[in-house]
């Protein structure tokens, strides 16, 4: 199910083809699953999400700064070299349509990218930002990231990927004791711990 919701979605994803490919009965399906399609899914989705929580958090964890950790989880991003196209985020598709088509979704969605978003602010701290950056810097990080993610499927270039990644460094240069990225004029959301 994973698979099927990373190359198409939530909604072109029909039971027939799930059972299929999964070699799965009807039965099992909602004797493990009671809420059918959109339950699995959100398993799914969860399951895909701490996969690419765990990838994230080895990279940022094994660099010498989170910028470079973000390098080597774009690297890891990219998938397999020789010319096939990058697969993207495994969230996103699912993501982009659960507004529309499942608030249970969009809920495990936004859950998968809040504990993204809490790995990078945590690398930041401890490479010493201020506190009051912490959020919106690893907002915006996690925002350049999925952009390059979508960017590179969907053109097939991944150069967008390469693009991000002189991005990420300029963006988290080490910054100076005291500064920092400029604060935020607008209401900010507080994030929690997953």
């Amino acid at each position: 199910m994973a698979r099927l919701l990373r190359d198409q979605g939530y909604t072109a994803t029909g039971r027939a083809q799930l059972l299929a490919e999964s070699g799965v009965s009807n039965g099992s399906l909602y004797h493990y699953f009671p809420g059918g399609m959109e339950e699995l899914a959100e398993a799914a989705l969860e399951a895909s999400g701490q996969a690419v929580a765990d990838a994230l958090g080895e990279a940022l964890d094994g660099a010498p700064s989170a910028g470079d950790g973000l390098c080597r989880f774009l690297d890891m991003a990219a998938g397999p070299v020789g010319g096939e196209v990058c697969p993207g985020c495994p969230v996103a598709p699912t993501a982009l349509e659960s507004p529309i088509v499942s608030p249970r979704l969009r809920i495990a969605a936004a859950r998968c990218f809040d504990q993204w978003e809490f790995l990078i602010a945590s690398r930041l701290r401890r490479d010493g930002w201020p506190e009051d950056s912490l959020q919106q810097t690893a907002s915006a990080v996690l925002a350049l990231v999925e952009g390059a993610l979508l960017l590179a499927r969907v053109s097939g270039q991944r150069s967008h990927l390469s693009n991000a990644k002189l991005a990420a460094l300029a963006l988290l240069a080490a910054p100076k004791q005291g500064t920092g990225p400029p604060k935020r004029s607008g209401p900010t959301r507080e994030r929690k711990r997953p």
